[in-house]
């Protein structure tokens, strides 16, 4: 007997298909987060390295470099009234860190107002990014680029954003 449209049979291998659909793609997700201590641990020492909070938890996260993606080990935080003079400084004490970890020139980027940069070990990837836009009270033209914005280091509010993740072997 043919299985006929809208029929139980039709239905639940309909549903099998789209579990299976699913089940596969929960499988792509080659990134994980590390485990949430070792997070903990890397927000604990960020936040020594630049002297503001930083505050660890978990997101989305894409390796730009592959198109694979999963979650991530996600630390951030801001502060203004910092003395940093660029955003180099600034991830160069984050990078802090990560003690012997390799950099990784595929995951770099820099610009005036901000900078990402990658960090590899094992199968561990790592980005740091770090950027500023003013902070309160700081006045800058909408018609001209933030780069040409003059404000003292202090007047800038400082963000940075970390994302560690195991790359499935």
């Amino acid at each position: 007997m043919a299985a006929r449209v809208g029929s139980g049979a039709a239905i639940a291998f309909g549903l099998g298909l789209a579990l299976w659909g699913a089940a596969g793609h929960a499988q792509l997700a080659t990134l994980q987060p590390i485990p949430p201590a070792d997070c903990r641990k890397f927000a604990a020492q960020a936040q020594a390295a630049v002297g503001f909070a930083m505050t660890a938890g978990e997101d989305d996260f894409t390796d730009l470099t592959d198109g694979s993606d999963g979650r991530s080990c996600h630390i951030s935080g801001s502060a203004a009234n910092q003395n940093y003079g660029a955003p180099a400084e600034l991830a160069a004490r984050v990078g802090q860190a990560f003690g012997d970890w390799k950099e990784d020139p595929a995951r770099a980027a820099d610009a005036s107002s901000g900078l990402e940069k990658g960090l590899v070990s094992g199968n561990r990837i790592a980005t740091i990014q770090v950027s500023w836009e003013p902070g309160p009270g700081a006045i800058c033209s909408d018609k001209e680029p933030l780069s040409a914005c003059r404000i003292t280091p202090q007047q800038k509010l400082w963000n940075v954003v970390i994302d560690i993740v195991v790359k499935a072997k």
